[in-house]
């Protein structure tokens, strides 16, 4: 009986000691939780500004956001939350396969029409049959679907499932700003391909959920009237495709995928292309893109990291940007982002995504000015073309609030250029944010 009360007492003493140690340590991480000056503002892995700290309303008070406001601000920048979610994503990438998306869910993409109306005429000449080489050279990596990101080997491509209803839509727009601009402005409209639709190896395409995305371009095109002039840039990317035109653990196009797309407008519009060897070159290694962090950080994306290569345009050219809060900054039109962390490389072209931007080159003295709306697929391009015309304006349509015609008009624009990846012509929010800008 004795040993029995000796060995309960020993129990208490211990799980109290424990009850102690727990809310020590409770106590110090909400107190380290509460030291302002330690708190971020921005997470890299999820590339967006945190919450901030709510202002004081007496209606928020009463509705209750402003305490739940507090709260937000309070997980989303508590001290070492960017380790945090780091060590989390790495024990959920040890569980298998993971749930995760860029542009939405899979789904089953609508049957593509043949023909919205007799198409007109693009560009066919290109060769867009896989080689024998190039097979060879994936055909026997392993594959993994997460999500809405295919990976194949330690490279990954982003599903894409054609909308009708969203590309009919995107059509209208195109034709609509054409008509709003006639007798103004020419209207380019470039559609680009996502490595799905490119280096995705052939034989990996019937396996997998993906619409068929030459068709879906033919498609958008063959709806759009004959004064939109079409830069139909798939075949000149599938002749290209061996080469290194997409990344490997990001969405985007690299520098020299962007390259081959400014060689098809110089056609199309009738400027001259600079070749790119008359181009200062810099490079910043180390990129891990979305595709990387949207897939729990998988280890064989980590593996394969992926260079921003960036070619310099003119040094006297100059850039202004305009924030949301209309804050007007000057930055290099391509930015050294070597201590930039790594999810964030891509942001050395043309200062990232902003509701406006205009760069200027005094050495072209002709007055030409284009107006490119873009969403972030159109950074990497920008640059290319400050060699073409004395003023290049940048809409980023996700976040300007005034009209791409009424600017063009009024600043005696003769070029609009829409450069949009095709995940955006199926993607109904970003073609409601396009339509308000018309």
């Amino acid at each position: 009986m004795r040993n029995d009360k000796k060995i309960k007492k020993k129990r208490i003493v211990v799980y109290l000691a424990q009850m102690c140690v727990f809310s020590l340590t409770l106590a110090a991480l909400t107190i380290t939780g509460l030291l302002i000056p330690l708190r971020p503002e921005y997470s890299e892995s999820e590339k967006r500004k945190l919450a901030e700290f709510p202002q004081f309303t007496v209606k928020s008070l009463f509705d209750g956001s402003y305490f739940k406001g507090i709260g937000d601000w309070y997980s989303d920048t508590y001290p070492g939350r960017e380790l945090l979610v780091g060590l989390n994503s790495k024990i959920k990438s040890r569980y298998g396969i993971s749930s995760v998306e860029i542009h939405g869910d899979v789904v089953e993409g609508d049957e593509i029409p043949d023909e919205y109306v007799p198409p007109a005429e693009d560009e066919t000449t290109a060769n867009t049959t896989e080689t024998e080489e190039f097979d060879e050279i994936i055909k026997e990596v392993d594959t993994q679907s997460l999500g809405a990101v295919f990976v194949a080997g330690n490279v990954g491509y982003e599903y894409y499932n054609f909308s009708k209803e969203q590309a009919d839509r995107y059509i209208s727009l195109m034709n609509k700003q054409a008509a709003n601009l006639k007798g103004t402005a020419k209207v380019y409209s470039m559609v680009v391909p996502t490595s799905i639709g490119i280096t995705l190896p052939d034989n990996f395409k019937n396996t997998i959920n993906s619409s068929d995305q030459k068709k879906a371009i033919d498609y958008i095109y063959s709806g759009m009237r004959d004064d939109v002039y079409k830069v139909n840039i798939y075949n000149t990317l599938m002749s290209h495709r061996s080469e290194y035109i997409y990344f490997n653990t990001d969405h985007h196009w690299t520098t020299l995928g962007a390259y081959y797309a400014y060689e098809q407008y110089a056609v199309s519009s009738g400027i001259e292309c600079k070749p790119l060897s008359a181009y200062k070159k810099a490079e910043y290694s180390g990129f891990l893109g979305s595709f990387y962090n949207d897939t729990g950080k998988l280890p064989e994306l980590e593996k394969n990291p992926d260079t921003v290569v960036a070619y310099i345009p003119n040094e006297n050219a100059k850039m202004v940007y305009t924030t949301a809060k209309g804050e007007k900054i000057s930055w290099p039109i391509v930015n050294d982002v070597s201590s930039y962390p790594q999810s964030i490389k891509y942001s050395a072209f043309i200062g990232g995504d902003n509701p406006f931007t205009e760069i200027t080159n005094p050495d072209i003295t002709d007055n030409s000015s284009i107006v490119v709306v873009k969403e972030s697929f159109g950074n990497a391009f920008v640059p290319f073309l400050v060699e073409n015309y004395h003023k290049v304006y940048v809409i980023d349509y996700r976040y300007y609030t005034g009209s791409v015609s009424g600017f063009a008009k009024q600043n005696n624009v003769k070029d609009v250029l829409y450069i949009n990846n095709i995940s955006a012509t199926r993607n109904k929010s970003l073609i409601n944010k396009l339509q308000n800008t018309l």
